[in-house]
C-alpha cells in the first residue's frame, strides 16, 4: 500500500511538472534573472509566484512582466499589487526600457525596483546572483560587467577590455551589465533601488532574439 501511495504521489508530481504547475520560489526567479539572458523569461513560462506580485503577459514563446510599452516614457513600469519578497528584500515593481541614441547606440534596461538602500539590497541578494564574485563597487552601484564584439559567438562574453563606468560602449561592441543602484530622481523609481540587467552598445537583432525573447528583435532597427 505504501509503495502504491508513493507511486501515485510521484505520478502526480510528474503530471504537475508536465503541465507547468511547479512552484518557483522568488529566490530562484531572481537567480535566473541575474543571468541577464533568456532564462528569466523561460522560467516565467511555468512559474507559480505569490498572487498580486508580477502580472505576466505572453510575448511570443515566453512570458514576461507586462508593461505598456518599453519605448514610451510612462509606459515602462509595472507596480506590483503586493511586494515580492526575496531574501528579505521587498520588490515592488518591474521596469522595462528600450531606446536608441545616436551617440551611444542601443540601450535596454530591465529588472526590479526594490525598497531599501543599494548596499543593503546588494548584501541581501548577493548570494543569489550568478557569478557574484565579479560584482564590483562602481560609485553608488554594485555591478557585474562583461563585453562582446559583434561577430563573436552569440554566447561568448569577455570580462576584460571593459569600457568602465561613465564611458560609452565602443562602436561594434555590446556590454551586458547587472547593476544594483539608486533609482533615478524621477518617479516611480526615485528613492528606491534598481536591480537591473542591461544591454548597451551595438545591440543587433540576432542578439536580441537570443537574450530578450520577450521583445521584437527589430524593435530598435
Amino acid at each position: 500500500m505504501f509503495r502504491s501511495l508513493l507511486s501515485g504521489l510521484c505520478l502526480l508530481s510528474v503530471a504537475s511538472i508536465a503541465h507547468g504547475q511547479q512552484a518557483t520560489s522568488p529566490e530562484q526567479l531572481l537567480a535566473d534573472f541575474s543571468r541577464c539572458d533568456a532564462q528569466f523569461f523561460q522560467t516565467l513560462n511555468t512559474a507559480q509566484l505569490p498572487a498580486g506580485t508580477l502580472s505576466l503577459a505572453q510575448y511570443g514563446a515566453v512570458k514576461a512582466p507586462k508593461v505598456i510599452n518599453p519605448l514610451q516614457e510612462g509606459g515602462r513600469y509595472q507596480a506590483f499589487e503586493q511586494p515580492l519578497t526575496v531574501n528579505g528584500v521587498r520588490l515592488v515593481g518591474y521596469y522595462n526600457e528600450a531606446q536608441s541614441l545616436k551617440s551611444v547606440g542601443n540601450l535596454l534596461f530591465w529588472g526590479f525596483i526594490a525598497e531599501g538602500e543599494p548596499k543593503a539590497v546588494a548584501a541581501s541578494l548577493k548570494p543569489l546572483l550568478m557569478d557574484n564574485a565579479r560584482l564590483q563597487a562602481d560609485r553608488s552601484a554594485m555591478t557585474r560587467v562583461e563585453i562582446r564584439r559583434v561577430g563573436d559567438p552569440i554566447q561568448q562574453w569577455r570580462t576584460e577590455g571593459l569600457a568602465g563606468g561613465g564611458v560609452a560602449t565602443p562602436f561594434g561592441y555590446v556590454e551586458r551589465i547587472l547593476s544594483i543602484d539608486n533609482g533615478t530622481s524621477s518617479a516611480p523609481i526615485s528613492g528606491r533601488t534598481t536591480i537591473f540587467c542591461s544591454l548597451q552598445g551595438t545591440v543587433t537583432a540576432p542578439l536580441l532574439q537570443v537574450y530578450r525573447p520577450d521583445l521584437n528583435a527589430h524593435l530598435l532597427d
